[in-house]
């Protein structure tokens, strides 16, 4: 477990469009450009973290074209992160980092166009996975006597597998599997031993919405069933941006100077993150 200076995520800007390519599009240059209005001057800018899998460039990154795009100093770091289902805790966590020392904001960048590396005739996933863009606002508050606290979980298995031009294969029992045991007990010594603001206190758990039953399944075995906050189903999985795109549908549950939030991706890899942050 990893303990830094409180993490807040302070904005989350939405789109879920169907989309044929995921490069540095109009959609997610407007999403970025509306959190902007937050900040003010790029000058307020600490970094862009692009969490993203569908890519259709090798390179330049996602994250360096939609800095350049903003007009961003080129001294501003820039970089995409790689981890599908897991990765917004992944982002959130290391740009709370460049927010703590630069003193800025940092923008998350988050969102796969995950339909067409879908077989339609594949029962597993033609009809799970869906498209969806979120640019969340990442700030670092080093006065704050909480702590914001992370923890990681990797091992390699080919139960979901994507190749570059897809499609994604998944044995969804294995998957079920996973989360059910491995991610449960990871979040189980989580909220135990977050010290010295014990995870179980969290006023919201926003899980990877992989799908309805299994968030629910895993909040109702870790206690934390009133905590839980949910994707509208119609909007399917999402892939790692359903974790902002939850919180940006759900705000009339966050009480007005913010709340503490249980952030936990799973899936490919496997892998899984987990974060106690701030919300606002």
């Amino acid at each position: 477990m990893v303990e830094v200076p409180l993490v807040v995520i302070e904005k989350v800007s939405y789109s879920v469009p169907r989309c044929a390519s995921p490069a540095a599009s109009p959609g997610h240059l407007a999403l970025v450009r509306e959190a902007l209005q937050s900040l003010g001057p790029v000058e307020n800018v600490g970094g862009v973290i692009a969490a993203t899998f569908s890519n259709p460039e090798r390179f330049p990154s996602l994250a360096v074209r939609v800095a350049a795009e903003l007009g961003l100093s080129p001294s501003t770091p820039a970089f995409d992160l790689q981890m599908a289902c897991s990765a917004y805790p992944y982002a959130v966590y290391l740009a709370g980092r460049l927010a703590a020392d630069t003193g800025k904001k940092v923008l998350v960048v988050n969102g796969d166009c995950q339909t067409p590396l879908v077989d339609r005739a594949d029962h597993a996933t033609g009809e799970i996975f869906s498209d969806a863009m979120t640019v969340s606002v990442i700030s670092s508050d080093a006065t704050a006597t909480e702590k914001s606290y992370f923890d990681f979980l990797s091992r390699a298995d080919d139960a979901l597998t994507c190749s570059a031009t897809g499609p994604i294969h998944m044995d969804g029992m294995k998957v079920f599997t996973f989360v059910a045991t491995e991610v449960k007990a990871m979040l189980d010594r989580f909220v135990t031993s977050a010290v010295p603001r014990p995870a179980s206190g969290a006023a919201l758990f926003i899980p990877h919405q992989a799908n309805p039953y299994m968030v629910r399944q895993l909040a109702k075995a870790l206690g934390l069933t009133e905590q839980l906050l949910t994707l509208d189903p119609a909007l399917k999985n999402p892939g790692s941006c359903s974790i902002p795109l939850t919180l940006a549908t759900n705000t009339d549950r966050i009480p007005t100077g913010g709340a503490t939030a249980l952030i936990a991706g799973f899936g490919a890899g496997y892998s899984a993150a987990v974060g106690l942050v701030k919300v606002l």
